[in-house]
């Protein structure tokens, strides 16, 4: 009975399997023609507009042309808008004051209150006229970061050193409290840069208590370069008195080398050689060239780091310019049209016939 019955039982799967690859046949078959039909549609939706244009391409046409008649005119009389940046960097946390003259310097040039925007910067009114905007943002490097993170970890206690990362501590840091910033101003007149420059630099850090302490700082300065100096004589006079000695040991046959003892150092214990003393002069040098360096940074509130250039530039982008945005309204505006009158002309045709 085995035997009878396994042929049928073949023929039977026969029949599924070929069920299976009949279904999966329609299935593949349904898919490619799907694809084809939104590659028709497409094509056809590409068609109706192609058509769209060239039947109304003198209406595009002249739209355009009158939108560049239009924008070539506008742009030969509106005034130019220029552009240019000063950097900065701040001395005695003068960030804050900074920013917040810098605020009243962009207020002001909006609210077009040109007198007394002359009288900040020491210009004429009319001068002061064609300063539309002051913009401030920090251009300080990464690699000054991580510096002032270093240092700023290094002051941590162990508990919060694991608390705190390079990148908590970087988003903690406000705008004013990094060294460098970006100024940008921008005006109407070309040339306005140089003549605002001394009196800008003086205004945006304007404040009392900073000048006091730049100027106390600088008597420091001084103060502790004449110390370093003093050390450095001394330092010098010590290596050559130490010199003469060691000439005068080296000419006796019996001398053992020469010791040299500052103030009452037993001769066991603080004996001083000429390596230990220009090891001395070396670091009184390197402290002294130091204060030099800080005599020059730390000399006003804040430092130039790059002046304003000679002249502005354009900073207009090209979607700013009226030769381009005249022509793409008109454009678009014509294509609405288009459209509205087609809806209108769709709705009307589906309104019911009167019987």
């Amino acid at each position: 009975m085995s035997d009878q019955s396994s042929p049928n039982q073949n023929q039977n799967d026969e029949v599924d399997l070929g069920q299976v690859f009949k279904l999966i046949g329609n299935a593949f078959k349904s898919l490619f023609q799907g694809i084809a039909n939104i590659f028709k549609g497409l094509f056809q939706g590409l068609i109706l507009i192609l058509l769209h244009f060239y039947k109304r391409i003198f209406w595009y046409v002249g739209a355009v042309v009158i939108g560049l008649i239009i924008g070539f005119i506008l742009n030969s009389t509106a005034e130019k808008s220029y552009g240019a940046n000063m950097f900065i960097e701040t001395n005695f946390d003068s960030g804050r004051q900074v920013y917040e003259n810098m605020k009243q310097l962009n207020q002001l040039a909006g609210d077009k209150d040109t007198i007394e925007l002359g009288r900040i910067l020491k210009i004429a009114p009319d001068e002061a006229s064609h300063l539309k905007g002051f913009y401030i943002k920090p251009n300080t490097d990464i690699n000054v970061i991580a510096e002032m993170y270093s240092e700023y970890y290094q002051n941590l206690d162990s508990v919060s050193q694991t608390q705190e990362t390079f990148e908590a501590y970087r988003e903690s840091l406000s705008d004013h409290a990094l060294p460098v910033h970006q100024i940008g101003v921008a005006s109407t007149d070309k040339f306005i840069y140089k003549r605002i420059e001394k009196n800008f630099v003086k205004e945006i850090a304007s404040n009392e208590y900073l000048d006091e302490l730049s100027e106390v700082n600088a008597e420091n300065l001084v103060r502790h370069k004449e110390t370093l100096e003093n050390q450095v004589n001394k330092a010098d006079f010590l290596i050559e008195e130490y010199l003469k000695i060691k000439i005068a040991q080296s000419q006796k046959q019996e001398s053992g080398g020469t010791n040299f003892y500052i103030g009452d150092a037993e001769s066991d214990e603080s004996s001083v050689n000429e390596a230990e003393l220009l090891k001395e002069q070396l670091r009184l040098e390197e402290q002294k060239r130091e204060v030099f360096q800080k005599m020059v940074a730390e000399r006003d509130v804040l430092n130039v780091v790059a002046g304003f250039p000679s002249s502005g530039y354009d900073t207009r982008e090209w979607t700013d310019k009226y030769i381009i945005k005249v022509p793409l309204a008109l454009f678009s505006l014509t294509l609405l049209v288009f459209i509205l009158l087609g809806l209108a002309k769709y709705l009307r045709a589906q309104e019911p016939s009167e019987g």
